[in-house]
């Protein structure tokens, strides 16, 4: 604007870069019993914004922002994080913050964040799932995000979410629409309070009432319907 001088920010010089990157941590290996098609989204995620922050901070901001966040905007989050990431990795980032970071080691931390972000896709019980794991902004295990694939031509589709939020522990929600209904299963750890249970209701009620659908909400213990974050999809699990 008039009057303001815009200041560039400060990058280190490229040998200074260099040996930050040298010092990162390598991403987390993968966990005992997973499928092993590729590395785990979060820490991948979590070492490519880490540097991006030194390389690239208004890119890092950017692509930090996509980030879906355990809060009341975690489904428009969610929406614009696979939206951005459609492409892929350098998809994300853009591609002037992908440049700088082939610069350092001729892509590889992308291509390996590009494996990470790819679906998967697990048969369960004669079933297909397309299985995602997105990182959340505040870390932890992530999301895992599981669509049903169904044989043959069909207007149902089931959706299963799943997380770790530090203070409610593991949730399980899955959502299920076929023509005109929609019914959730939300699975928790730990008990609501009757206050938030009954908010939760009445809320779902009117999302229902505003779309002009019918369905039912459905809230209990997690118990034995856990699908598992570390450990690929099993068929003892009653989906």
């Amino acid at each position: 604007m008039a009057g303001h001088d815009l200041v560039p920010p400060q990058v280190p010089p490229p040998d200074l870069l260099a040996a930050r990157f040298a010092a990162m941590p390598a991403a987390m290996p993968a966990a005992a019993g997973e499928t092993g098609d590729g590395p785990d989204a979060g820490p991948v995620v979590r070492r490519l914004l880490d540097l991006l922050d030194t390389l690239a901070p208004v890119e890092s901001a950017l692509a930090r922002g996509c980030l879906p966040r355990c809060d009341s905007t975690f489904g428009a989050g969610l929406a614009l994080f696979l939206a951005a990431t459609a492409d892929g990795c350098r998809g994300w980032i853009a591609a002037d913050a992908a440049a700088e970071l082939s610069g350092l080691d001729g892509g590889l931390l992308i291509d390996e964040c590009e494996r990470a972000l790819a679906p998967r896709f697990q048969p369960v019980e004669g079933r297909v799932w397309r299985l995602s794991r997105v990182p959340l902004l505040e870390g932890g295990d992530g999301l895992l995000c599981a669509v049903g694939m169904e044989d043959g031509p069909s207007d149902r589709v089931t959706l299963v979410l799943q997380a770790r939020p530090p203070r409610l522990g593991p949730v399980q929600l899955m959502a299920t629409l076929g023509g005109r209904r929609l019914d959730v299963t939300l699975r928790l750890a730990t008990g609501l309070p009757s206050s938030a249970l009954a908010d939760l209701h009445e809320s779902f009620r009117a999302a229902l009432a505003d779309c002009r659908i019918d369905g039912v909400l459905t809230v209990g213990p997690l118990a034995d319907a856990w699908l598992g974050l570390d450990r690929p999809l099993s068929s003892d699990i009653a989906l």
